[in-house]
């Protein structure tokens, strides 16, 4: 570019400007043609770094990946049941029928006014309610609520604790959803619009389930405790 700016410097001075374009148009043709060519691997290779900024977006795709965290052993294996008897199956009302107990803890937000907690409790309660199927039946047994005020010191930062009850497994893997389900043909879109609202004023929630041993005698307590505890498989 400056052997171009030179050269239209120099004709200017110059008094046969037919000359000028004549002679010079050939000679800065080819030069112009060199020096775009000199340019090009330039380009060339400063599109080798376009691969640097390639890998730029392989970091943001990696942190999408957190967005879904690693299911768990118990998700996996739910998962798999789930494609094993079919998902109509899985989330039917009659699998696995029996009392089902679905307990879940929460640790709230240090900014969480009492308003808003309030009405976290007050939409968890609803969907005893809410939570229906597309014909119109209950999926909710019951479900009761509790403020933490245990003083043995071992509560981990939990403060409210939900008991959800179920009639069936059935029943509850159409109230939980995802992780397990994630089709939403298949779950309660109750709950998930519950889990969307309540995400930003929750730190930590725990879950825990089990079924009430009197009305699913397939389920055995273990004979052992410890890590060889064997658990005892699902059966039906």
């Amino acid at each position: 570019m400056a052997g171009t700016a030179w050269a239209e410097d120099a004709p200017a001075p110059q008094v046969p400007a037919a000359a000028v374009a004549s002679a010079p148009a050939p000679a800065s043709a080819p030069a112009a043609d060199t020096t775009p060519a000199v340019p090009a691997p330039v380009p060339a290779a400063a599109s080798a770094p376009a691969p640097v900024p390639a890998t730029a977006p392989a970091p943001a795709a990696g942190t999408q990946a957190p967005a879904e965290p690693p299911i768990s052993d118990a998700t996996r294996a739910e998962r798999l049941m789930a494609s094993q008897v079919g998902l109509l199956h899985f989330t039917s009302a009659n699998f696995h029928r029996g009392l089902v107990r679905h307990i879940v803890l929460f640790r709230f937000v240090p900014t969480i006014t009492d308003a808003q907690r309030a009405e976290v409790v007050q939409r968890f309660m609803a969907l005893a309610r809410t939570s229906r199927r597309e014909d119109g039946s209950a999926v909710v047994v019951s479900i009761e609520t509790g403020a933490q005020i245990s003083g043995e010191g071992v509560d981990e930062g939990l403060q409210q604790a939900f008991v959800v009850t179920f009639r069936s497994e059935g029943d509850r893997n159409y109230y939980v959803g995802r992780p397990v389900v994630t089709d939403p043909a298949y779950f309660d879109p109750a709950h998930e619009a519950f889990k969307k609202f309540a995400a930003p004023y929750i730190v930590t929630t725990l879950v825990f389930d089990y079924a009430v041993a009197a009305a699913h005698p397939q389920y055995r307590a273990p004979v052992q405790t410890g890590h060889a505890a064997q658990v005892p498989q699902q059966q039906g």
